[in-house]
């Protein structure tokens, strides 16, 4: 027998996405997932996990409620473990409920994982919170789409109208002209305070305030669509002193980060941070190599070399991991000096307790050449250990310097199965986003070789890009795209900092 986890995801941030929800995602076997599911979130269930999209609903080939029960039972009768995935929280208007009955009946067992539901979530993006002591001490939450098949309302309009609390109405775009009249029809002031908040918590994140009698007019002036929350009562005067999310930096900006799973966090987390949308699509994925006889020997012999150069952390790990399996550890390496390109590829070799002793402000093979040409290499054994494709702009030069060079190719870089259709999904379906990142020349040439000449010219010849240094930006104009960020200092917190300043001027002068 298996089991059924029903998560709430939350109400779109991926930040706003429970440590337990999260949890029970990287252990699942399944996950069926709703529509309005952040990307991102996605992404944090593993690529082995089969998904199933359970489609909008309303829509050609979405899934009916009775048809997600079912697949839940089939499934846990086969000894699966499954998510259930769901927008907000999942009994908060989420039909939970109904999902658990089903399964209790057929004795499944089951765990809730609650989820911030939109109810308040949303309100305190927008700057309105649901109660304040010298405004009102409740609040209802009320749906703004009822079961089409009943026969009659269940809403009771005229207490509605009477409590004094905040009401807020979920998925209440539609009915929003009936809702105001309502209310007001059965007591409520016309000039009570009101709003509707677009797409909530995330980049698209659109607030409109007006009153009961005013709101219905400027929600259709402003071309608002579903999903959104509507508040109404006197908390919601409180949006232009409270309302805060817009004041971050990067507040509406939509951000693609291409790097490997193992690295996209970081990036992600100083661009959320800074207010930013982030989706994660890798174009890169390094897989170690099976060394040969050869390249072992290498490793072996790697204490006689005079320098060690690393193009990237990730050589560094692998290396370390196979100098352990020839019988080898730091100690061995006490005599030799190592090179390393970028301070991170430096960081990742101290937590091996060795130190870098070269480590060029250009974060590049250039920046290692400049500096290698100060030194005298004549017949210095080198060893460098970087990706299979790697640029041979450095083993040329230290031919050059008559320098004895031995290239270790420890792995090599795919590209991720699923990629293609991930950003086929994304700027087809989702509306593409506002800029991407790059923070390598391969994950450059891989994202832009998953689109057709027409599909590039279509969607990605005027994405503005973002990359960590020039040799990334030259690949970039290579295929024509426009390099719009670059930092002077080639890491991860200066690239954030200069899409700051560029979202700054994007909003003083709109692209």
């Amino acid at each position: 027998m298996g089991k059924v986890y029903l998560v709430g995801a939350g109400p779109g941030d991926p930040g706003l996405l429970t440590l337990r929800g999260k949890e029970i995602l990287s252990r699942a076997e399944i996950v069926v997932y709703d529509a309005l599911i952040h990307p991102r979130i996605l992404s944090f269930i593993p690529e082995t996990v089969k998904r199933i999209f359970r489609g909008s609903q309303g829509k050609a080939g979405a899934l009916s409620q009775a048809q997600i029960n079912t697949l839940l039972i089939r499934l846990a009768l086969q000894g699966k473990k499954i998510v259930r995935l769901k927008g907000g929280d999942p009994f908060v208007f989420g039909r939970g409920a109904e999902e658990i009955l089903a399964l209790i009946e057929k004795k499944i067992p089951f765990e809730v994982v609650p989820g911030v539901s939109s109810a308040f979530a949303v309100p305190a993006y927008a700057g309105i919170p649901v109660t304040h002591r010298a405004l009102n001490s409740s609040f209802t939450v009320v749906t703004g789409h009822e079961d089409p098949s009943k026969n009659e309302t269940q809403v009771d309009w005229t207490h509605l109208a009477q409590d004094q609390g905040t009401l807020i109405f979920l998925m209440g775009l539609h009915t929003l002209p009936e809702l105001c009249r309502r209310l007001v029809v059965e007591g409520k002031e016309s000039h009570t305070p009101a709003a509707v908040i677009q797409w909530g918590t995330t980049s698209r994140q659109k607030t409109v305030l007006g009153t009961l009698q005013t709101l219905p007019q400027l929600a259709q002036k402003a071309g608002l669509k579903p999903p959104a929350t509507v508040v109404v009562g006197p908390v919601v005067s409180l949006a232009p002193k409270l309302e805060w999310i817009s004041q971050k930096p990067l507040w509406g900006l939509k951000v693609l980060v291409t790097r490997t799973p193992a690295k996209s966090s970081y990036l992600s987390g100083l661009l959320a941070e800074e207010g930013a949308e982030v989706v994660e699509i890798p174009t890169i994925d390094l897989k170690p190599l099976k060394l040969g006889q050869d390249y072992l020997k290498l490793v072996r012999m790697a204490p006689t070399y005079d320098w060690i150069i690393f193009a990237s952390a990730y050589a560094v790990e692998i290396f370390m991991e196979q100098l352990a399996k020839v019988g080898l550890d730091k100690k061995a390496l006490r005599k030799v000096k190592f090179a390393c390109v970028g301070e991170a590829t430096a960081k990742s070799l101290k937590t091996f307790g060795l130190k870098a002793d070269l480590v060029p402000k250009d974060y590049k093979q250039e920046g290692l050449v400049r500096s290698f040409k100060k030194l005298d290499l004549k017949g210095k054994k080198v060893l460098f250990a970087r990706a299979k494709e790697g640029r041979d702009l450095l083993i040329k030069f230290l031919k050059r310097k008559k320098g004895n060079v031995n290239l270790l190719a420890l792995y090599e870089n795919l590209v991720p199965v699923g990629a293609r259709e991930q950003l086929r999904r994304l700027f087809l379906h989702e509306g593409g986003v506002d800029l991407a990142t790059f923070a390598s020349s391969s994950s450059v040439d891989h994202f832009y070789s998953l689109f057709t000449s027409a599909k590039r010219h279509q969607w990605l010849r005027r994405l503005p890009v973002a990359v960590i240094g020039p040799v990334t930006g030259a690949t970039v104009r290579k295929w024509g795209g426009k390099v719009t960020v670059q930092p002077r200092k080639y890491t991860m917190p200066a690239l954030v900092e200069a899409i700051g300043k560029w979202a700054k001027k994007r909003k003083i002068t709109p692209l």
